[in-house]
């Protein structure tokens, strides 16, 4: 019984991880907000919706992946709660994150900043894709 315990408890790891680097992208990180902003005219409502969605949409993501891993049994909005168990919340999470690699690998260059920053991106999409597989495996053998 330990056994399985203790592997349900690693398999949220990634999870966490993923929760705690989505934190970062929204926090930290200057690359989505830096693309909005010069891809137009710089007024107040550009610079507002800029921060918004550099700062609001990873950590959206950022709270549902921690919500998934650590604060199981804590009830959150009912239709959050309904998108966290279907496909289309790991789907839009690899689409967040494919356009943050795209931003840094075309519009920024790779340097020794968005280094760590490509890779995170990288492997939290690859883990979300597997992670898909497995249950897709496991629902239709």
């Amino acid at each position: 019984m330990v056994n399985s315990s203790n592997r349900l408890i690693l398999s949220d790891v990634p999870f966490f991880l993923g929760g705690i680097f989505l934190i970062y992208l929204a926090v930290l990180d200057e690359t989505l907000f830096n693309f909005i902003l010069h891809s137009f005219q710089q007024d107040k409502i550009i610079i507002s919706i800029a921060t918004t969605i550099a700062a609001g949409v990873p950590m959206f993501f950022a709270v549902g992946f921690i919500k998934k891993s650590v604060l199981r049994r804590w009830q959150t909005i009912y239709y959050y709660e309904k998108l966290l168990l279907h496909d289309f919340f790991g789907i839009s999470t690899i689409i967040l994150l494919s356009i943050i690699s795209y931003i840094i690998v075309i519009e920024e260059g790779i340097h020794q900043f968005n280094i760590p920053i490509l890779a995170g991106c990288m492997l939290f999409s690859g883990y979300l894709i597997i992670h898909s597989f497995n249950l897709r495996k496991k629902k239709f053998p």
